[in-house]
């Protein structure tokens, strides 16, 4: 940064310096660009003098060029800029650029431009997607894992209301900004003996406040064997939620899904078989 006694000199004999070689002809147009990086696109819609027709890539052939500039003038654009002599310097990730137009007599003039850089919003949206805390299944059993299910009784299966909620991050360049959301929609029970149970939800939580007779569930599992012969007496139950995920943008176009994303988590049970004494 430039002392602020000589800014001002040094900002008008800098903005000659940067336009060197450039005879004025005719005054720049007011629309704006963008760049991928490697190309040059304009974004307004009107044409300049010379032939450039600004409205996306196409149109009539320009008669203007586009030269970036190297970081030591990019550093006297951005003094100049910031003591308000030229275009201002835009917000987000971009660079300067020294834009040289033609007019049909050879004449020339030069302007300096802050061109941001094009966002790559499919690239966000799975950067959003990546910081999203999905967490594990809270698995709940009835009866628990401590007790151990019994033989031709029915389990309940249900997992933790409070762990099934949407989930949200974002993801932000320049003025864009990417919103995904993972949402839970069904859970699988692998049982451990070889048998699955699938359910569109999360299942209804055992209330041992009030006596079975009056309580109804849409997910559990009724095992028709014990786990004595199981690895370690026990069979191991793991319960995996799928969660849709999708993202939204603000700031530009897009949105949609992103697919499913599926979290396990296993336990041990212990299954119980109950032999009754006839006399």
């Amino acid at each position: 940064m430039h002392a602020r006694g000589g800014f001002v000199g040094g900002a008008v004999a800098a903005a000659v310096g940067l336009a060197l070689h450039c005879a004025p002809a005719y005054a720049d147009g007011t629309g704006d660009a963008w760049t991928d990086g490697a190309n040059i696109a304009a974004q307004a819609a009107s044409s300049e003098p010379g032939g450039e027709s600004r409205g996306g890539t196409g149109g009539a052939r320009s008669n203007c060029s586009w030269e970036r500039l190297d970081p030591h003038l990019a550093g006297i654009a951005d003094d100049m800029a910031e003591g308000g002599i030229g275009r201002p310097r835009g917000e987000g990730p971009g660079s300067w650029y020294r834009r040289i137009c033609y007019s049909p007599e050879g004449f020339s003039t030069a302007t300096l431009r802050w061109v941001g850089e094009a966002v790559d919003v499919a690239a966000l949206a799975q950067q959003a997607a990546d910081r999203v805390r999905i967490p594990a299944p809270a698995m709940r059993l009835n009866p628990s894992p401590a007790q151990g299910a019994i033989v031709h009784v029915e389990t309940w299966l249900w997992v933790d209301p409070a762990s099934w909620q949407a989930v949200s991050a974002q993801a932000s360049a320049g003025a864009v900004m990417v919103t995904a959301t993972a949402r839970p929609i069904r859970v699988t029970w692998d049982m451990g003996n070889g048998d699955r149970v699938t359910c569109e939800g999360p299942g209804t939580p055992y209330d041992r406040g009030r006596p079975s007779s009056e309580q109804v569930t849409d997910c559990s599992y009724t095992y028709r064997e014990s786990s004595a012969r199981a690895d370690g007496g026990a069979f191991t139950v793991t319960g995996t939620v799928v969660w849709d995920v999708t993202w939204t943008a603000a700031g530009a176009a897009g949105g949609g899904s992103l697919g499913t994303a599926p979290r396990s988590h296993s336990i041990r049970l212990p299954v119980k078989e109950i032999q009754a004494v006839n006399r």
